[in-house]
């Protein structure tokens, strides 16, 4: 979400969506988990939490 903000304010409009796009992928296919694998972006660890959930729906909803 920090670097998401950092590349709106300064106009990447094309590479914010990119990442908000794989992002929200990531979650669909994995879940809400409280951090994912670098490499194959599987769930690792408490599969509900709730910043995950709160970065999707922003992201979504803001910029898909």
């Amino acid at each position: 979400m920090i670097v998401v903000s950092g590349l709106l304010a300064v106009g990447e409009k094309k590479l914010t969506r990119t990442i908000a796009s794989r992002f929200c992928r990531m979650c669909a296919k994995s879940g809400f988990a409280e951090n994912f694998d670098a490499l194959t972006g599987a769930g690792m660890r408490d599969r509900a939490f709730t910043w995950t959930s709160s970065v999707f729906l922003t992201l979504a909803h803001e910029l898909l």
